[in-house]
């Protein structure tokens, strides 16, 4: 029986070993679930537990704090906690975190594999939340690589599933997946149908995800040439952007007004919108972003004949181009031709 307990022993810390090296170099190393062991979680040793815990929420906060290499390694070592505890719910829900990670670095291949684990634990856990998310991950990095019969085929199998366990969330977030592949088809009218839906069924709790939906929408309606209704759209994202606070989408949502009122146009309304757009990429800490906006700002007041605004706005972004550490960037460059050209009026 001791001799038992030692060979135990050993295996979990080599087990452990292995995942320790593989949080070193970088590569996952997380075992599928075990059928028998599905739903029996060890209480003992609340220690490991509490451990494992408290990685999960040091590796968050590496995540917020632009980190995600970090955080990858400190949930893969989360990992090898809960696998001593047999505690697979949590292994999967970390591997959501350790997917997501890697989106945010650009490591689509990685995201797809761990995605495709995390499949693995929510079948045999009956988890078919993680399944339904998982597949809707997928289809959304196909839809981005332009593979879109697998987008199709991932998706359209999302959505039954969410219909069939009424799945709110995971239902909307595949009919805005397949208005995404309809557009990227050119099919915009049958597009805007399953963006509208997605609005629909999406669950209160997701409002972020109606604002990006809203984008989707306007996008097909400026392909459409309805300009005043993509600008409805796309000024409905804005707002929800702004009512929590959500810099990313209100980034976007501005930048697809502007393009929508040059359409238009309305000239005063740019104005407005490029000032708070530039106000909105300093907050960011973007200045490169803040000395584009900047120009194209002066551009806007150059043709009005604004001289005395044009060259203030000119100059504004030469002072943020001037900041960053490349000091023959092309904004740089750029709004130093504007302003030579400006004395020459």
């Amino acid at each position: 029986m001791h001799r038992n307990s030692q060979k135990m022993s050993v295996a979990n810390a080599v087990r452990v070993a292995a995942t320790m090296f593989a949080a070193c170099i970088g590569v996952i190393i997380v075992p599928m679930p075990m059928q028998a062991q599905q739903k029996i979680v060890n209480p003992q040793n609340p220690i490991v537990r509490d451990e494992a815990d408290r990685l999960l929420d040091v590796g968050q906060d590496q995540l917020e704090a632009g980190k995600p290499r970090e955080a990858i390694k400190t949930w893969l070592y989360a990992i090898s906690y809960y696998r001593q505890i047999n505690d697979q719910s949590a292994i999967s829900f970390t591997l959501a975190r350790v997917s997501d990670a890697y989106e945010m670095m650009g490591a689509t291949k990685a995201a797809q594999e761990t995605m495709q684990k995390r499949i693995g634990f929510g079948k045999t856990l009956d988890d078919q939340g993680a399944v339904i998310q998982e597949a809707n991950n997928l289809a959304s990095i196909a839809i981005s690589q332009g593979e879109l019969e697998s987008a199709s085929a991932l998706s359209k199998k999302a959505l039954q599933t969410s219909q069939k366990y009424e799945q709110k969330l995971g239902e909307a977030t595949a009919l805005n997946n397949q208005g995404l592949i309809a557009g990227r088809y050119g099919y915009h009218l049958q597009a805007l149908k399953l963006y509208y839906a997605a609005v629909k069924e999406r669950p209160l709790r997701d409002p972020l995800g109606n604002g990006y939906t809203y984008i989707n929408s306007g996008d097909s309606l400026m392909a459409l040439d309805n300009y005043k209704s993509a600008i409805t759209d796309y000024g409905l994202a804005l707002t929800i952007a702004r009512q929590y606070r959500n810099y990313k989408l209100m980034s976007i949502a501005t930048d697809r007004l502007i393009a929508a009122y040059l359409e238009v146009p309305n000239f005063y309304r740019i104005e407005e919108l490029l000032q708070n757009r530039s106000s909105l990429a300093l907050v960011q800490n973007d200045r490169e972003t803040a000395a584009i906006v900047q120009r194209y700002l002066g551009d806007l007041y150059l043709s009005f004949g604004n001289l005395p605004k044009a060259r203030a706005a000119y100059q504004e972004s030469y002072e943020f181009a001037a900041i960053l550490e490349d000091t023959s960037s092309l904004p740089l460059r750029e709004a130093y031709f504007k302003l030579q050209a400006l004395e020459k009026l």
